[in-house]
């Protein structure tokens, strides 16, 4: 079971342990998202996708988390 240490969550590597897990793109919107109070929406679009993406599902994330960054400074 998760307990928050390194290792147990690609989310929480980035964002509490500041790894560097996707690629800088991808980490920094997540980082931003946190920072914006996004954290279930940013868990959605990441439970989506396999652990190790290839770089085609690396891009289809990127473009979700810079919609989901869209929706949340518009307000939607």
């Amino acid at each position: 079971m998760p307990n928050g240490k390194p290792g147990d969550s690609p989310y929480t590597d980035i964002v509490t342990h500041g790894r560097d897990i996707y690629s800088p793109e991808v980490d920094d919107l997540i980082r931003e998202l946190d920072s914006m109070g996004a954290a279930i929406d940013v868990h959605d679009v990441l439970n989506g996708y396999e652990l190790d993406p290839d770089e085609e599902a690396l891009a289809a994330m990127a473009a979700d988390l810079r919609e989901l960054k869209r929706e949340r400074e518009s307000g939607d």
